[in-house]
């Protein structure tokens, strides 16, 4: 069969690891493989189980399921299952039968750990007031109104919240029953058992001022009847992920500190608290990187990535992002040194280990959108699985090159290019400049369907990490901090200037797309310049002051300068405000929203339409019902490919191939 390129409708045949997790000893792991129903239009998953060197054996198939940890003694594999948007924790004995409900309420349950003698699960859990109503009267539907009284009322992908709050409770596994152990008035959340199991470790916001202390969480430690609390002594700031040390005097977590600003530029550090009061330690202050996966792609991994020590105590695991790739590393208690676990061109997105030198993780690549590694007490690597083989075989994937520039401040840049299918030397090609969001997300070494569709239609792809980027350090990453779009168009500019000098660059055909806050500054681009021939922004930014209806909108004065109207603000949010130079965009333009993105809300794509409209520009708006802010990750799966379609016919129209008889 001749090989060919990436095609919108291979979403359906892509099959996408997400997560993995290793038996407590060390001999079996399991994984989760996640796919696209085109005829039910749906995602599915299916559970795989193999041992250490065997090959996998199926467990359970085309269920809508995630967060699967095995129990203590090894037996079961517990995961959340989740159907008509009810989940519950179930389980499946690994020798043989049928997977069983473990918990009985109904209602909404999260992150879980199992105790050591497998008798108890703590759970984040609530029953939401509209599901209590469901209950007594079978109806279902929208409420009659929304009555709402909080300034956090709404969340992307969630909807509108529910007063309820997720708490910790203490599910017998035995019985099935729940006990509610934590009440905080914000909700608490990651619980994680004591090695005793007598103890859960969580983090809460416990202020009743969510406006001014959102950022203030802290580190709790409460018995499993729920009457003896304990809060950590800690920094005030954001924290997340507690676990206790295998010897149970320690918690280790992740968290940033100064809580008085939005700081998605700060690093997020990895911290040991002991729990006699003596107050956390920063372990990471000297590794310059903030310790988490912060790399984005449109393979929509979001597995959990949680810390773990070794048995013995003496190192912790965690993930961070370096330079276009993501790793697991470990760190020396004792003498703080930092040392990552594996090296080369990844993207670790999920792992898990026996705390005695084995891992078990999956990771991607720029030609591979996830397989499964292991790493043994030796320290030997090896890649044990080959989840796309039968489709991959017969399609073609161009490996990226690296392209690197100087940019603002005569700082280096990382960029990729990715060349057309059948490149040929000699020929000009149009090119597209993709930007990514976030803006303190990165682009690295995983594999992007899109990159490799659009490069199998005719364009060179090209991506980079500009300044305000994570991965290369705080200082980089807050150099867009009050200056969006200054920092990242001068890096821009310094790109377009060494692309345009490629042999096989048409620099009369060049585009210019992103997402998020790579919309942000798509608009940005073409108020500014007129370089690009063609532009796709989606879910964008394009009114700053009226991004104050975002789901974290009453946050963004924490990141800028205040709220707009207060004396000399509305001057900065405007002039930081794409639509302000909206009567310099020439740029044929095409604008994608989702209805029901709450993180970037419909009104800001609309408003730049609407603008663009009256001055009889050229643009055209595509909006996809139901759709949150992460439709080209986990939307629906017709829409997900509708969404391509038109980016290609769109672009294809203003710098195609037929574009080349001038």
């Amino acid at each position: 069969m001749k090989k060919e390129g990436f095609l919108p409708e291979d979403l359906y045949k892509i099959r996408y690891l997400r997560e993995v997790t290793i038996s407590p000893d060390g001999k079996r792991y399991a994984y989760r493989v996640e796919y696209m129903d085109k005829k039910e239009n749906k995602y599915f998953s299916d559970l795989y189980v193999t041992d250490i060197s065997g090959k996998p054996r199926l467990y359970m198939k085309r269920k809508r399921f995630s967060n699967i940890k095995w129990s203590p003694d090894n037996r079961f594999i517990y995961f959340i299952l989740t159907k008509d948007k009810i989940s519950g924790i179930w389980a499946i004995p690994v020798d043989g039968g049928e997977a069983f409900s473990v918990s009985k309420e109904k209602g909404i349950y999260g992150d879980f750990d199992i105790s050591p003698d497998g008798k108890l699960i703590a759970v984040e859990y609530f029953l939401p007031e509209e599901m209590k109503k469901e209950k007594k009267d079978k109806k279902k539907g929208p409420p009659v109104y929304r009555d709402i009284d909080s300034v956090w009322y709404k969340l992307d992908g969630k909807g509108f919240l529910p007063r309820e709050k997720p708490h910790i409770h203490i599910l017998n596994v035995k019985t099935g029953k729940l006990k509610k152990i934590t009440n905080g008035i914000n909700g608490d959340h990651s619980p994680k058992f004591s090695p005793d199991g007598k103890y859960v470790t969580f983090s809460s916001n416990r202020n009743k001022d969510i406006v001014d202390r959102f950022f203030y969480i802290d580190i709790f430690i409460v018995d499993t009847l729920g009457k003896k609390e304990k809060k950590l002594k800690t920094p005030d700031g954001p924290k997340g992920n507690p676990v206790f040390s295998p010897d149970g005097k320690k918690i280790a977590y992740l968290g940033r500190l100064h809580p008085d600003d939005m700081g998605g530029w700060r690093n997020e550090y990895l911290w040991l608290a002991p729990i006699n009061g003596e107050g956390a330690v920063n372990l990471s202050k000297k590794f310059d990187r903030s310790c988490e996966n912060l790399i984005i792609d449109d393979s929509g991994n979001s597995a959990n990535m949680s810390i773990s020590f070794s048995k013995n105590g003496k190192y912790i695991y965690f993930p961070a992002s370096d330079k276009g790739n993501s790793y697991i590393y470990s760190i020396n208690i004792k003498n703080k040194k930092i040392t990552p676990l594996m090296n080369g061109k990844f993207n670790v997105y999920s792992y898990d280990t026996d705390g005695n030198g084995n891992f078990v993780f999956a990771a991607s690549n720029p030609i591979d959108p996830g397989n499964i590694y292991l790493i043994n007490k030796k320290n030997n690597f090896k890649k044990v699985s080959d989840i796309n083989q039968k489709f991959f075989v017969n399609k073609i994937v161009v490996e990226p090159e690296e392209f690197n520039f100087k940019g603002a401040e005569g700082d280096e840049i990382q960029g990729w290019i990715i060349k057309p299918v059948g490149f040929k030397k000699g020929k000009k090609y149009p090119l597209l400049y993709e930007i990514h969001g976030g803006p303190h997300m990165l682009y690295g070494n995983s594999f992007f369907h899109e990159f490799q569709f659009l490069a199998n239609k005719g364009y060179v792809v090209f991506y980079s990490n500009p300044h305000g980027s994570q991965g290369y350090g705080e200082k980089f990453a807050k150099a867009l901090h009050n200056h969006w779009g200054e920092p990242d168009l001068e890096d821009l500019n310094a790109a377009v200037k060494k692309l345009k000098k490629l042999d096989y660059v048409d620099e009369k055909r060049m585009g210019v797309l992103g997402g998020s806050y790579g919309g942000f500054m798509t608009n940005w681009v073409v108020g500014h310049t007129n370089v690009f021939k063609v532009a796709v922004t989606q879910r964008s930014i394009s009114n700053v002051i009226s991004f104050l209806t975002t789901d974290f909108g009453w946050l963004w004065p924490k990141e800028f300068k205040g709220n707009w109207w207060e004396k000399g603000n509305f001057k900065f949010y405007w002039n930081m405000s794409p639509l302000k130079y909206v009567e310099n965009i020439k740029t044929p333009l095409l604008i994608i929203h989702s209805e029901n993105d709450y993180r970037c809300p419909i009104n800001q794509g609309e408003e730049l339409y609407v603008a663009l409209k009256l001055l009889k520009r050229k643009v055209k708006m595509v909006v996809f019902p139901e759709e949150p802010h992460g439709l080209s990750r986990h939307g629906r799966p017709d829409r997900r490919i509708k969404r391509l379609e038109f980016i290609h016919s769109f672009i294809d129209e203003h710098i195609g191939e037929k574009k080349t008889k001038r």
